[in-house]
């Protein structure tokens, strides 16, 4: 990852093997320092999915993130991953509940 998360909190999950086996090889490759960094980046990625989706398409999301990068006064930082995704997610299940969109 691109830099140690600023607040963690400790997590216990269970895993299929085959995901273990999964993530193990990507850090044995040097893709990831560790397990907890390969595990922390694939919650990321999904989060990223759930964004995705919820804004309407990867079209939509690509079209936002210009939006933002191109507008100088938005103040886009380096900001933490998981806060972020999770504003996003948080703003575009209001977009969806108020048309009627999520199940």
């Amino acid at each position: 990852m691109n830099r140690p998360l600023q607040k963690a909190h400790l997590v216990s999950v269970n895993l299929p093997a085959s995901a273990v086996e999964a993530l193990d090889a990507r850090v044995a490759a040097g893709e990831f320092a560790s397990l907890d960094e390969a595990v922390t980046a694939a919650l990321l990625e999904l989060e990223h999915f759930r964004a995705v989706d919820l804004l309407g398409g990867e079209a939509a999301f690509n079209a936002l993130a210009e939006e933002v990068e191109a507008d100088p006064s938005a103040g886009m930082g380096e900001v933490d991953a998981f806060e972020f995704l999770h504003a996003l997610k948080s703003r575009y299940e209001q977009m969806a509940d108020a048309r009627g969109d999520r199940a």
